[in-house]
């Protein structure tokens, strides 16, 4: 298996998800007349679009400025790794990495790659010196990016992928889907926890979870949950249940929902489970375990578990990522995924 980081030379920067931190960099000015997008020097893009998600995220649509068409090195990109682009924040001199959505499922077309305009799942965090900038924008204005950066390249002979996907950490998650709908007998599955369900409204898990029987609609425990909540906590839940019935699908459960109906022609299978904290729906060890497979590894190839999301939730699961050399590394595996027995599973955490 082959992974592939890319840190240029004087750049300090942890490449990941939207959620990675933000970093320091050195500016170098652009060659004349080089304003295609690349990996060296950032290049000017237009906020075309600015989509709520929630009351904290958006996907922020980049239209470059002169019209240009994908480089290569990004329609490559799309297909055979997980990749970020840099955003810049000009104040501060400093930028951070977003891991760009894949273009708009077209379930009758598989195999094509289009130049699209790169859109970002960006969550305004508090401290957050990058997200706050680009929040406060408005539409029309520039923004600069620099990449594509390649985290991980997806092995030849991969077969199988877990993701454990931690708020906007979907990005990546996605990025992957789109690159197994085009090959044949892939199977992924996606486990996607976020503390609110306004982050992923109308998504409904593809298999049964039966950690909270009054959100699943089983009366068993009934009993048992009214002592231990308590009528006001089951109302308030009820409540959560009737709202999610009745709010449709947001953008991301859409997307989602598409990139299942595109994998059907290719992949064996991709699956999506929804976890959010505020209906007590937590991914437990037992939701892995059971994906893992251990019993049935007769196909060769590689299998893997990608690891995205905020740093708390990377490293209950997977332990630190640590900096060497001034530089971000996976570190050993620790947390939740390092007391199970994996096998030939390889862990990465993005």
């Amino acid at each position: 298996m082959s992974w592939l980081v890319r840190i240029r030379p004087g750049l300090i920067i942890a490449f990941g998800t939207s959620a990675v931190r933000g970093a320091a960099y050195r500016h170098f000015k652009p060659p004349s007349g080089e304003e295609s997008p690349n990996p060296h020097t950032f290049t000017p893009y237009t906020l075309a679009e600015k989509q709520p998600i929630s009351s904290t995220s958006a996907i922020f649509t980049l239209r470059h400025r002169d019209g240009a068409t994908d480089p290569e090195a990004v329609k490559e990109a799309w297909i055979r790794s997980v990749w970020n682009v840099q955003v810049k924040q000009p104040q501060l001199q400093i930028a951070r990495a977003y891991t760009p959505l894949p273009p708009k499922a077209d379930v009758n077309n598989v195999d094509e790659v289009k130049a699209e305009d790169v859109m970002l799942l960006i969550r305004e965090e508090e401290s957050g010196e990058v997200s706050t900038y680009l929040h406060r924008l408005p539409e029309n204005a520039t923004i600069k990016l620099r990449g594509p950066n390649v985290e991980c390249e997806l092995p030849h002979d991969i077969k199988e992928v877990i993701f454990l996907a931690g708020g906007t950490g979907i990005a990546p998650a996605m990025q992957v889907a789109q690159a197994l709908g085009r090959r044949t007998g892939r199977m992924m599955h996606i486990l996607w926890a976020n503390r609110r369900r306004e982050e992923c409204i109308g998504g409904i898990s593809d298999e049964h979870q039966p950690t909270n029987p009054i959100l699943h609609g089983s009366n068993a425990g009934w009993l048992t949950n009214l002592f231990r909540f308590g009528r006001a906590q089951l109302a308030a839940q009820a409540t959560l249940v009737d709202n999610h019935s009745s709010q449709g699908k947001g953008v991301i459960v859409q997307e989602l929902d598409a990139l299942k109906e595109r994998s059907k022609a290719a992949t064996r299978e991709l699956n999506v489970q929804y976890y959010v904290d505020e209906e007590k729906s937590f991914i437990q060890s037992g939701d892995v375990a059971k994906r893992l497979h251990l019993d049935s590894q007769d196909e060769k190839g590689s299998r893997l578990i990608l690891v995205p999301g905020p740093d708390g939730f990377i490293e209950h699961w997977a332990g630190k990522k640590l900096w060497v050399g001034g530089r971000e590394v996976q570190g050993e595996l620790g947390g939740v995924l390092e007391q199970m027995d994996l096998k030939d599973w390889k862990v990465f955490k993005l």
